[in-house]
């Protein structure tokens, strides 16, 4: 009989593709933002929009007005625009800033991710919340006001188109502002602080010059203005716009891909190891 040590074998491991990793790292970010924190201004947005959206235009039906021109009023009054601005603030801040603070990025961008996998699954994670935030509770509101009849369904589609356009954009701006801001820094709390003081400096200050000069140009660089001109032109809103909503549009879309870009410049900057 022969002594003889036992041989241990097992299958050969299988290395996740870009495609899952990405996928995973947008799960997991997800995950991550689901903090009570978070909920507790998306609740907060819910709440605000629906009560305030909705008794308008139940009131504007009972003179006959309740048009999809009186669903803007959402984005006319500052609760949209700002709680929006608190939900990208409180989803965004962190989401690359952690990671580079820990210097567990280098992990992340590791073989076979790339900088643009991991980019795209942290804006497509924070962009989630953005737009559930931004679109979800125009959507219930539009709803509603179907079921109970205070809308045609032809003013009930058109509203929806509204808030979908508008919130798309809008997600898009704030994602890339959020994402690029968050990226230059490794503490959450200054990239939080500098988007809220950022786009809360640009609506007061371009208001005060554009009320000093009169010239409605520099309106262009105040985001909130930009989305409010998108959302009165996608809600048939008539009357002078402040902005030319096709412009605003332009400017909202190609200045959260240039954010994007920043980001993006920023991460590969960082050194990272091989797999």
């Amino acid at each position: 009989m022969s002594i003889s040590a036992p041989r241990y074998a097992s299958a050969p491991t299988e290395r996740l593709g870009r495609t899952d990793r990405a996928l995973a790292i947008v799960r997991q970010q997800f995950l991550n933002q689901s903090t009570g924190a978070t909920w507790a201004v998306v609740a907060l947005t819910y709440i605000a929009v629906i009560l305030t959206d909705a008794l308008y235009v139940l009131l504007a039906s009972f003179v006959g007005q309740a048009t999809s021109a009186t669903f803007e009023f959402a984005y006319e009054s500052p609760v949209l625009p700002f709680l929006l601005l608190i939900v990208a603030t409180v989803v965004g801040a962190g989401c690359i800033a952690q990671d580079l603070g820990s210097r567990s990025i280098v992990l992340f961008l590791s073989r076979p991710i790339k900088t643009l996998d991991y980019l795209g699954a942290k804006m497509a994670a924070t962009g989630s919340w953005i737009l559930i935030a931004t679109v979800g509770p125009g959507i219930v509101v539009v709803v509603i006001e179907a079921a109970l009849g205070t809308v045609s369904a032809s003013v009930a589609l058109s509203a929806a188109f509204g808030f979908l356009a508008t919130g798309l954009l809008a997600t898009i701006f704030f994602t890339g502002l959020v994402v690029a801001l968050s990226s230059l820094t490794t503490r959450p709390l200054y990239a939080g602080v500098a988007t809220f003081g950022l786009v809360l400096s640009l609506y007061i200050g371009v208001g005060v010059v554009a009320g000093i000069t009169g010239n409605s140009i520099v309106r262009y660089a105040d985001p909130i203005t930009n989305v409010r001109s998108v959302a009165q032109a996608a809600f048939g809103v008539s009357g002078a716009h402040p902005t030319d909503p096709v412009a605003s549009a332009i400017i909202l879309l190609v200045g959260g891909a240039c954010l994007a870009a920043l980001a993006a410049w920023r991460l590969s900057r960082v050194e990272v190891v091989a797999e």
